[in-house]
């Protein structure tokens, strides 16, 4: 009777440790949303290639085959699992200890995959008497995972193209709904979330919310959303491949669209800037003859896609050379905020916002021709920019004890990283200037070289630069220049940036935090993770 309470706590255990690296194998899917050409992007970083090198991946299949081949035939079945469960719940708790534990969002898609998981080990304990099957089960559960992923990817595809379908007849029925599409390798969010707020001074409006951006985002939330009485749908689209753009174009089929910039954001899934150029032109290509194509000529790409454009053209920039139908010019920042001019033609404006960084007026230009082109009059347009707000994803500075926390989690390219160092430089040089990040993701082979640069632009600005993954780490050192002292320092453990981060709390630093931390601490800064 003994022997069996013990086999069961040994069993429960075992669906323990199943639980957590279920968790933790799908949060991992999850976050390169169930993408392969995401997930093998990851695999090639310096961190996905520690995560094959870690515990759960070739540590703990060393440590069962060296231990089955030592005490096998040496000891019980039953007390060779106790030994290896064993040790994997001391590993387990070892990760709580650190604060290192990793799980999905919980969704009926990671709920489905872990529970499937689960249920499937739970099984085989119950029924499958052979220990050394048991114990490839436990090595092999990252594959298991992929498996049931890879799987689960048809009836997803199936079930996507039934939303598509019926978003798609949805939105048709609303024949005075006016669409504008918004793409760009950045700004997008940014630019959707002000003109939203100019819009909605006039028009019943609604916004695809936050970060969705996606074929099935989008028609998900056309599915949910109520259009009566509505006047303009802002879409957000987002790509990692061609023809993805074009998709949400055919379902929402936008009249006005709007081009931010084109970059090497994402450039390791799209394999060449030329891809990336013609997967943002799908948004211009789809427009109809009578629609607006909006875009930046100080890009070279952006130039570039509207040369054989069958559409209008509107476009802005500072650089006079390009000749921009918007000329902005005098960007400067302000004890609040930002100013600056933006003239054609007809007009000369002097614009003044309570809004930082000045990456942001290319943000509001754009968004206010679009809201022209809807048809909104040029004075209530300068009257509802008078008024914006920083928006989702905005850089925001909060205070951390006495230090001053610049938030720029939510970006991760070399523009809006530089705009983040300029918000930093405007600090007082008598304030020790501190950068916290881990670089910038998904830049392909451009990626040594974009940090390197990054790296020279932060020591002109930072006394100190944290960097907190190993990926991006020589890059950024290498690029750092020796004469202005910067400090660079490496610190890969959470644990121990958190304690750095803490001892700041009451000093005059300023602290700015760009791409995302670990969650504690953030959660120690105040910064919003949904973000």
């Amino acid at each position: 009777m003994g022997i069996h309470y013990f086999a069961y706590i040994i069993g429960g255990l075992w669906m323990v440790t199943a639980i957590f690296d279920y968790a933790y194998f799908t949060y991992f899917a999850q976050l390169k949303e169930y993408r392969i050409d995401r997930f093998r992007d990851f695999l090639s970083t310096q961190a996905g290639k520690d995560e094959l090198m870690g515990y759960r991946v070739l540590w703990r299949a060393l440590l069962v085959i060296a231990l089955y081949t030592l005490l096998a035939g040496t000891i019980s079945n039953i007390l060779l699992v106790t030994v290896i469960i064993g040790i994997d719940i001391l590993a387990k708790v070892y990760c709580i200890w650190r604060k290192a534990i990793r799980r999905p969002v919980i969704t009926a898609k990671a709920v489905l995959i872990i529970g499937i998981l689960v249920g499937f080990e739970g099984l085989m304990l119950l029924f499958l008497p052979f220990i050394n099957l048991l114990l490839l089960v436990l090595i092999f559960r990252w594959f298991f995972t992929a498996l049931v992923v890879f799987l689960l990817a048809i009836p997803s595809t199936l079930a996507k193209k039934i939303y598509i379908i019926a978003a798609t007849k949805k939105i048709a029925r609303y024949k005075d709904l006016k669409v504008i599409g918004i793409t760009g390798s950045y700004g997008k969010s940014s630019t959707k979330e002000f003109l939203a707020q100019i819009l909605a001074t006039k028009y019943n409006i609604k916004k695809t919310p936050k970060n969705t951006n996606t074929e099935i985002g989008v028609a998900k939330f056309i599915l949910e959303t109520d259009f009566k009485g509505i006047d303009v749908f802002v879409v957000e689209m987002g790509a990692y491949r061609t023809k993805e753009i074009q998709n949400i174009c055919d379902i929402v089929h936008p009249t006005i669209g709007i081009l931010t910039a084109i970059a090497p954001q994402h450039l390791a899934l799209f394999g060449s800037m030329e891809h990336i150029a013609a997967a943002k032109k799908e948004l211009l290509t789809s427009l109809p003859k009578e629609g607006w194509a909006i875009t930046s000529v100080d890009n070279p790409y952006c130039r570039e896609v509207i040369t054989d454009l069958s559409c209008h053209i509107r476009t802005f920039g500072s650089d006079e050379e390009f000749s921009p139908d918007i000329l902005i010019r005098n960007i400067e920042h302000t004890k609040n905020g930002i100013t600056y001019r933006v003239s054609d033609d007809n007009m000369d404006h002097h614009v003044e916002l309570h809004i930082l960084g000045k990456h942001n007026v290319f943000n509001i230009v754009p968004a206010a021709i679009a809201a022209h082109k809807i048809g909104m009059k040029d004075e209530d347009i300068d009257t509802a920019i008078e008024t914006l707000k920083p928006g989702h994803g905005s850089i925001t500075v909060s205070q951390y004890g006495t230090a001053t926390i610049i938030n720029d989690s939510y970006n991760s390219n070399p523009e809006g990283f530089k705009a983040a160092l300029d918000i930093l430089n405007s600090f007082s040089s008598g304030r020790k200037r501190i950068v916290i990040t881990r670089g910038m993701r998904e830049l392909g082979e451009l990626s040594d070289e974009l940090h390197e640069q990054i790296g020279g632009e932060i020591s002109f600005v930072a006394d100190e630069l944290i960097v907190t993954e190993k990926e991006v780490a020589a890059s950024l050192a290498k690029g750092v220049v020796s004469k202005y002292k910067t400090n660079v320092q490496h610190m890969y453990d959470p644990q121990e940036l958190l304690a750095y981060v803490q001892s700041l709390k009451k000093t005059n630093a300023v602290i700015l935090v760009e791409n995302r931390l670990h969650v504690m601490i953030a959660k120690e800064l105040g910064i919003s993770l949904s973000a």
